[in-house]
């Protein structure tokens, strides 16, 4: 396959990447309101540890890239909640 074919491969794989963290970012602020709403604390410290460990479960990436990447997005989620 040409080089050109793979990065045009490439680009909409990075499109769909940066759809589903804007998606992830509108959920994420979702659930901030309902957060102000209850009177609760932004950070879940619980849930984050969840995210973090079923998503490095289930990888064949290596594991401390995607803990450090997601450790990021949801850094990134929780200052937009």
């Amino acid at each position: 396959m040409p080089i050109e074919e793979l990065r045009g491969k490439i680009d909409r794989v990075d499109s769909k990447i940066v759809k589903l963290l804007e998606e992830r970012v509108e959920l994420a602020g979702k659930i901030g309101v309902a957060k102000r709403r209850r009177g609760l604390p932004v950070a879940d410290p619980e849930r984050e540890r969840e995210v973090l460990i079923r998503v490095t479960e289930k990888t064949s990436l290596n594991k401390g890239f995607v803990r450090k990447l997601f450790e990021y997005i949801i850094g990134y989620c929780r200052e937009n909640e």
